[in-house]
């Protein structure tokens, strides 16, 4: 495997003159340009924050913020009556928009590269943990095993924009969600011809087109500990790109010294176990980078190679002993910054 993120190159790194703190990651950049607008709002449960360079910012804002809100409302949330995704859930079939057709597509091929590491049937499962509303409970075996029963990607089927799931199926695209809100942000901004511009929602972080004060982007990496909110390592980038962080400190909770995360195992019912605190993934796309952050959690590190090539991304693990692994050949900069954590062999 390719251990890249031992290499220091200071080149590429540059002093930041602001921090801006947006989801799991934090953006590093110059703001010594006075054409740049800067909002946030809310969207699928989590804080959506938008900086735009250049002309048109506000407009690309306003509706980048729309789109957002309006994939959760209209297409994707499993708890939203009028969404998409909760009359398949109800109805086990449904005729789809072109939008949520295209998210179940390619959320389905990457369940299939994955092995079913990534699986967006595990609605059921999703539900009997309850980690959004904080149940903070551990089911019984006899409950994960009847929700373990309507698991299972391969039982689903799309034709055209109709979608079919099979007995007792659930569709839960949490961990898709944000990611494809920020591909529908890439969209606004090449609408808008906007020049550089940085979107966070959640874990998920799009740093798009140029960097007005400098050639590349610096994204610091969360440090994956439940109460630290800093950053344990950098990431540079040109150009754009996503960056998307799952990590067990995000939603869990502990019972009898045992510490139960939101990252389950589609094979298990249970919280995956791979021996990491979180997974970066960086890649060309949002639902991708989402999608594969959490596949390889599941996977770890040793079984995460081919996945991550299939997709040409580049991926940053951390394992429960703090040690750093990276594997990929994207166009990025890795460095660690925290002394508590240190190269993997």
């Amino acid at each position: 495997m390719k251990h890249i993120g031992k290499k220091r190159t200071a080149a590429y790194i540059f002093a930041a003159a602001a921090v801006i703190i947006i989801g799991a990651v934090v953006i590093y950049d110059a703001l010594s340009r006075t054409d740049t607008y800067e909002t946030a709002s809310v969207a699928m449960g989590s804080v959506l924050s938008v900086k735009i360079y250049g002309d048109n910012g506000e407009e690309a804002a306003e509706e980048i913020i729309e789109r957002a809100q309006s994939a959760e409302t209209q297409y994707i949330s499993r708890y939203k009556e009028t969404s998409e995704i909760y009359a398949l859930n109800e109805n086990g079939t449904g005729e789809l928009s072109d939008f949520t057709a295209e998210i179940i597509s390619k959320a389905l091929e990457i369940s299939e590269n994955s092995g079913g590491a990534f699986d967006i049937t595990i609605g059921n499962l999703s539900s009997l943990w309850d980690f959004d509303n904080e149940k903070n409970t551990v089911p019984s075996e006899d409950e994960i095993t009847e929700a373990l029963e309507g698991c299972g990607y391969e039982k689903i089927t799309l034709s055209g924009n109709t979608c079919t799931l099979g007995e007792n199926q659930t569709v839960d695209l949490g961990a898709v969600g944000k990611g494809a809100a920020c591909d529908a942000a890439a969209e606004v901004l090449s609408e808008y011809e906007i020049d550089g511009a940085v979107i966070s929602a959640g874990g998920t972080v799009l740093v798009y087109g140029e960097n007005p004060d400098n050639e590349y982007w610096t994204v610091g990496i969360r440090t994956p500990e439940k109460d630290r909110e800093d950053n344990f390592a950098a990431l540079t980038v040109s150009g754009t790109a996503y960056i998307s962080t799952s990590g067990s400190y995000e939603k869990s909770f502990e019972e009898d010294g045992v510490l139960y995360h939101h990252i389950l195992s589609p094979e298990t019912g249970m919280p995956a176990q791979s021996g990491l605190l979180s997974v970066t993934v960086v890649s060309g796309g949002g639902l991708v980078s989402d999608a594969l952050s959490t596949a390889c959690f599941v996977l770890g590190y040793e079984s995460s190679a081919d996945l991550l090539d299939m997709y040409n991304a580049f991926g940053i693990f951390v394992t429960e002993d703090k040690e750093v692994l990276t594997y990929g050949d994207m166009t990025c900069v890795f460095e660690i910054t925290d002394d508590e954590y240190v190269y993997g062999d």
